[in-house]
């Protein structure tokens, strides 16, 4: 132990020099036995009395310790040294939000089993990934083994093994651990101009705090979209910006994230602001900047003149929409691979939506490093570990791929843990494809157990990715039971799940699954198919291996209701709430694999045909009219209509042309324009007998019931004449329709 402590303390003493000259952070790796990491950490932080220790462990190592799942509520504070215990467990999201917080100057102090045995070690972490039946100890240490090879490969972390301290790979040497000239600094300046400045930033920030100031004073309508990695400034810059605007005027300005926490830099920095400025109404302006919570501001935000959103990648997309639609004035900002969500895939997946309400909306990338210099360790070393850079192929190299040229593979986990440039790729494609891709889903990736992963190639690229999970199959009656009861929530078996406690479908936990996770097409090769390829060769393969039933749960949009029901996919369920991560209610569907599927799904569908119509008039009622439009085509495609008889067709489509014609009022029509609804929806809008918006219309007013006034504001009418006049046109063309294809009397 002596060897141990003389080399611990003089490492750290020299390894800090060094961090504070170079303005990095510098990592030391402790790997060995649990007493012996936390004896050497103690001794650590010993010799680095001036800094304050944030230790992340469930041991009691220190007097203030912290859980390894508090890891996440450390983003947004300022750190000089972090003390993260593995034997408790590796936490990728928790990891890159912690070490985030460090700031240059600081240290990392990494505690790990051997390397060596590490991956073989049980993980109480992994246990989040464990899908029923399987436990934590059950699972395979594929994502450890990685992080292990990153660790010992890494140049610039420093290890120290119990095993053999002189052998490390990173030894304590004085040629590792010389004092380094200082790094540059010269982007670190103080800018002039107009406005004062709270701390010295970069160009970068200086440019992005211009933009903002611009958004708030130019014209309204052109949004502006900052992305940067972590470090960069991103959270300052709208401080500075914020403080500058309340010190020059009367003006207020909203705030939201998704956690309130992580915005505490924001306020900080406008703060900074008005103190320098002397401002003797200083607290007064400050009070002009309020935190919303997204979901508060779109259910009923104030007034403001310029709404900051940060971190906007960890908001749903259609609470973002409702914010770009409701503030004249708005600035996105997010961490470009960061834990709240995934910038690169917010920009692409948000753009979309961006050109449509504001086609005038500006992007601005900062990249200059202010919280540490350029070339930092930890930096690097994060970003090889999660795979925070992980990119998909480049365009060019994929521009004549197509059905034809691809090939189909199911890859082999152990075989993707090694191949690191596949792995990157298939990585960076999840990414773009949905903007809340975690480093967790890199664990869950390689690790999990009932995961399938499928790809198509062009040459040796990646062109397109689909993950699915294998659900169900629970034979015991008594479990069935409580899942149906809602008693036990057995972990990774979604579908079933929600089939049996929401949907009311007691067989449902019987059945197998093969549930899609994520289905990722390469942005340059959109609309070729790809996709639906993915998803023949997961029927073809699920047929095979006597699954039941192929599915997935998604946020119900109009047009991910379509793709699927193109692929052959039926809604059988939706929820009343909405998804947290989608911010609209998951809708279930399926695709039957064979007989027994096939009557599983039949029922599940014509329950939810049946409940339905309660359904959009009660808990559905503020469903958008073009997802309950969608959600109806797909349900309704091919289903036998409602039958009636001759005359009761003939007195009914009377009562419709006396409405059309302007002789009855819409209350005493809304039953029948209901029933006809009811009965005839699917029929007419596979004919062509209603465009998209008169659909919606017709849904919204009859099966939602939602009143004029709401009517009048939902789809921008002057006013309840002109949607009265839009109601009795539709009526027209629905009896004029219905009457042509009636059978003579």
């Amino acid at each position: 132990m002596s060897v141990a402590r003389a080399l611990t303390v003089d490492l750290v003493g020299n390894l800090w020099e060094q961090a504070r000259a170079s303005h990095h952070r510098r990592v030391l790796l402790l790997a060995g036995a649990a007493d012996w990491t936390a004896s050497c950490a103690r001794l650590a932080v010993a010799a680095l009395p001036e800094l304050t220790p944030v230790w992340l462990t469930p041991r009691p190592l220190a007097d203030s310790i912290r859980p390894i799942r508090d890891a996440i509520q450390l983003l947004g504070q300022d750190l000089d040294l972090l003390i993260y215990d593995a034997h408790g467990g590796f936490d990728p999201d928790g990891f890159g939000a912690a070490t985030g917080a460090i700031r240059g100057g600081g240290m990392l102090i990494l505690l790990t089993p051997p390397l060596a045995d590490w991956p073989s070690q049980s993980d109480p972490e992994a246990e989040r990934i464990a899908v029923w039946p399987y436990t934590a100890d059950a699972l395979t240490g594929r994502f450890i083994a990685r992080l292990a090879r990153v660790l010992n490969a890494d140049p610039l972390t420093v290890c120290i093994h119990q095993s053999d301290p002189a052998s490390s790979p990173h030894p304590a040497t004085p040629a590792n651990l010389s004092r380094p000239a200082r790094a540059e600094t010269s982007a670190r300046i103080r800018p002039t101009g107009l406005w004062p400045r709270a701390e010295p930033v970069t160009p970068d920030q200086q440019r992005a705090v211009d933009a903002i100031l611009k958004t708030a004073h130019g014209r309204a309508r052109r949004p502006l979209v900052l992305t940067a990695h972590r470090g960069r400034g991103k959270s300052a810059a709208l401080g500075l910006a914020a403080g500058h605007l309340l010190r020059a005027g009367d003006c207020r300005i909203l705030l939201t994230a998704p956690r309130r926490a992580s915005v505490d830099p924001v306020f900080r920095h406008a703060e900074a602001v008005l103190r320098e400025a002397e401002n003797p109404g200083g607290a007064a302006a400050i009070d002009r900047l309020s935190f919303q919570s997204p979901a508060a501001l779109a259910a009923a935000g104030p007034n403001a003149d310029l709404l900051l959103v940060d971190e906007a990648a960890g908001i749903p997309a259609p609470l973002l929409a409702t914010l770009l639609a409701r503030y004249p004035r708005i600035v996105f900002a997010t961490t470009v691979h960061g834990y709240e969500g995934t910038g690169r895939g917010f920009e692409i997946r948000f753009r979309a939506t961006l050109d449509r309400l504001t086609p005038n909306w500006r992007a601005l990338r900062l990249d200059t490093p202010i919280r540490w210099a350029p070339a930092d360790p930890l930096e690097a070393l994060t970003f090889r570990a999660l795979l925070l850079d992980a990119a998909p192929a480049p365009d060019d190299q994929l521009t004549a791929a197509s059905l034809a040229t691809c090939r189909g593979e199911r890859l082999d986990p152990d075989a993707l843990a090694q191949d690191e440039p596949s792995l990157r790729e298939l990585f960076g494609l999840l990414v773009l494809a949905h903007y809340q891709t975690r480093p967790m889903d890199l664990r869950m990736l390689l690790d999990g157990p009932n995961v399938r992963i499928y790809v198509l190639r062009h040459g040796e690229r990646i062109a397109a990715t689909l993950l699915a999970a294998e659900e169900g199959g629970f034979a015991d009656a008594g479990l069935r039971e409580s899942i149906y009861l809602g008693q036990r929530r057995p972990r990774g078996h979604l579908l079933p799940q929600t089939l049996s406690a929401h949907a009311g479908l007691l067989e449902a936990p019987a059945l197998r699954y093969l549930r899609v996770i994520r289905i990722a097409v390469h942005p340059a090769l959109i609309g070729r198919g790809l996709g639906r390829r993915l998803l023949r060769t997961l029927f073809r393969d699920g047929r095979a291996d006597g699954i039941d039933l192929a599915g997935a749960s998604f946020g119900a949009t109009p047009e991910l209701l379509r793709f699927w029901d193109r692929c052959g996919y039926r809604p059988v369920q939706i929820g009343t709430s909405r998804n947290a991560a989608s911010g609209e209610p998951a809708v279930v569907v399926l695709r039957r694999l064979n007989a027994r599927g096939w009557r599983f799904a039949a029922m599940a569908r014509q329950r939810l045909a049946s409940r339905l119509p309660v359904l959009l008039a009660g808990p559905l009622r503020a469903l958008s009219p073009d997802v309950a439009v969608a959600l109806l085509a797909s349900l309704l495609a091919g289903a036998e209509s409602p039958t009636a008889t001759v005359r009761q067709e003939i007195e009914s489509r009377r009562e419709l042309a006396g409405f059309a014609g302007g002789h009855r009022t819409l209350d005493a029509t809304l039953p029948l324009l209901a029933e006809f609804t009811h009965r005839h929806f699917g029929a007419c809008l596979s004919a062509g007998t209603l465009d998209a918006r008169d659909a919606a219309l017709l849904i919204a007013a009859t099966c939602q019931l939602r009143p004029m006034t709401e009517l009048v504001d939902v789809f921008r009418y002057p006013g309840r004449q002109a949607l009265l006049t839009d109601l009795r046109r539709i009526a027209g063309q629905l009896s004029r329709a219905l009457r042509a294809c009636a059978p003579p009397a």
